[in-house]
């Protein structure tokens, strides 16, 4: 049996990052880009307006107050969009739009809050001094030409995506989406809907693998449940070797006699490792069939879950070329005593709070396999290492954060 550092570095040693194409604009959400985007001209490309007001001179307003405004001439309306026709001389506002080009000759913009003015008359009184610059937007002072915007790897937020369109581009480089088919297996498993027999359960597995494998940006391909029957297993393992670019099945990996999905990945493929010093998760799966990844996940919904999350979800990225591909940890108290066997690595469910400037962390309750809620409770995972031999309250520990 393997540690986890070990069976998780087997399982990412031989991933490479799926073959490019081009995205457009609409889809990009949640992609990973797979080569660096660069500015090609300045953001603003000329100095503009921050607000509605009216372009000055700042040395023509020194002074300027309430008591004792400063009349100027107004020779021209600007809004968004336009070019300025005139050049500012001393005595002369522009009456200019947020985001209108900054006029030849103007040094700062005065709200409009700030004057009083009248759109028939050609003179405006300013009620306020302004800085030199002041409410004035300068040219690249978001982005400048040339500028490294996003790195190779990272995954696209709304906000990157907004910085893409800024650019005026429709389109992106990013990484294939990786086809992931997934397989649960069992007798006494039933799909939702369907009434339940002396002895079943509902297939959970298949929705919540699903829904971290989507997490993670993969593309789902689901072959349903198989039945206890080892040629149909083959078959079905075979077939979605086949279409998809990895495979993950649910059951089927223990010790028992209908525990078949490990025969069959054995006798179709290569497997790489079976069992893992940890907990939950020991009887994971790990092999190959035709040249594709095939996970084995435990058949219990938390090892299932969690096995997913420190193996399934960082494969899935590396295969995306992300940058990064393992969860942000952080460092808590802990706020009780956990008694913990030593040389395995084990996965908590735990609930993190931020207070008086520390992470503090609890359980979440009863932490067997098969309690689900006690995945939807966590705000993370309470990493105890195979050398750990239990915490006492107040000892620091690490913890993954989901989010």
């Amino acid at each position: 049996m393997i540690s986890f550092h070990e069976a998780r570095s087997k399982m990412l040693e031989g991933i490479n990052p799926l073959p490019p194409g081009k995205c457009r604009l609409e889809d990009l959400l949640g992609r990973i880009v797979a080569q660096d985007v660069t500015a090609s001209f300045d953001i603003p490309p000329r100095d503009n307006s921050a607000m509605d007001g009216f372009a000055v001179i700042a040395s023509d307003v020194a002074g300027a107050s309430e008591q004792s405004p400063v009349t100027l001439q107004v020779i021209e309306d600007v809004p968004a969009g336009r070019v300025p026709a005139k050049s500012l001389k001393p005595g002369q506002a522009i009456r200019i739009m947020t985001g209108a080009q900054i006029p030849e000759g103007a040094d700062a913009v005065i709200p409009v809050e700030l004057t009083e003015c009248k759109l028939q008359i050609s003179n405006c009184k300013i009620l306020q001094e302004v800085k030199q610059g002041a409410n004035v937007r300068r040219q690249g002072e978001d982005v400048t030409a040339g500028q490294l915007l996003i790195t190779k790897g990272t995954r696209l937020r709304p906000q990157e995506v907004g910085l893409i369109a800024s650019l005026g581009l429709t389109e992106a480089l990013v990484s294939k989406q990786p086809v992931v088919g997934i397989i649960s297996s069992g007798n006494e498993v039933a799909a939702p809907g369907q009434p339940l027999k002396p002895g079943q359960i509902y297939d959970a597995n298949r929705f919540s693998i699903g829904g971290q494998v989507k997490e993670a940006g993969a593309l789902v391909k689901d072959y349903g449940i198989i039945t206890d029957d080892l040629e149909k297993i083959k078959e079905t393992l075979n077939q979605a070797a086949r279409e998809c670019d990895v495979v993950i099945t649910s059951g089927g990996v223990s010790v028992g006699d209908y525990d078949l999905m490990k025969q069959a990945l054995s006798e179709l493929g290569q497997m790489n490792f079976w069992q893992v010093k940890q907990k939950p998760g020991k009887p994971l799966a790990y092999g190959h069939i035709n040249g594709k990844p095939v996970v084995g996940l435990p058949g219990n919904p938390v090892s299932s879950m969690v096995v997913c999350d420190q193996y399934v979800r960082p494969l899935l990225l590396k295969m995306q070329g992300a940058m990064n591909i393992f969860r942000v940890q952080v460092t808590a108290y802990s706020g009780q005593g956990i008694r913990k066997q030593a040389e395995r690595t084990e996965f908590l469910r735990a609930k993190v709070k931020w207070q008086e400037g520390a992470y503090h962390a609890v359980l979440t309750g009863p932490q067997g396999s098969g309690i689900l809620t006690s995945m939807v409770q966590a705000d993370g995972l309470m990493i105890l290492p195979e050398e750990c031999e239990g915490v006492k309250p107040g000892d620091v520990v690490v913890v993954e954060l989901f989010r």
